[in-house]
């Protein structure tokens, strides 16, 4: 069992790695939304953490083509910059389990991305926190 960080900005994709690998998480990386969509159709995979400003192809067209997967890997998203649009699209996927916009709280999210990895529950649906 896996988490994916997909994120293309490699010093943030290395900062989250570093707080996950603190709980013993297998982790893995990808670094731009095609390899992405890709790789969250892979068995095994527990959580994925989804930035939604990728090239080739954005976070939320990584989301929505996991919209057919029986059971799509626990979803959490973190972004710069959301606008009002792209967080109602998001809210109703029911895989998203929370959206942090960035700058966000590593120990909370550490903690969040274990206990869904563990099966447990996140924090309440499609909370947002940060910044």
């Amino acid at each position: 069992m896996t988490v994916l960080i997909a994120d293309n900005d490699r010093a943030v994709s290395g900062l989250l790695t570093d707080v996950l690998q603190q709980s013993g998480l297998r982790l893995r990386h990808a670094y731009d939304g095609e390899q992405a969509r890709h790789m969250a159709r892979e068995p095994g995979l527990k959580v994925l953490v989804c930035d939604l400003d990728m090239p080739r192809a954005s976070g939320l067209e990584v989301l929505e083509s996991m919209l057919d997967l029986p059971r799509p890997p626990r979803t959490v998203v973190i972004s710069g910059y959301l606008d009002a649009r792209v967080e109602a699209r998001l809210r109703a996927l029911p895989f998203v389990c929370a959206v942090l916009r960035k700058p966000f709280d590593l120990l909370a999210f550490s903690a969040m991305v274990t206990r869904l990895y563990a099966g447990g529950g996140g924090p309440a649906k499609n909370a947002s926190y940060g910044a």
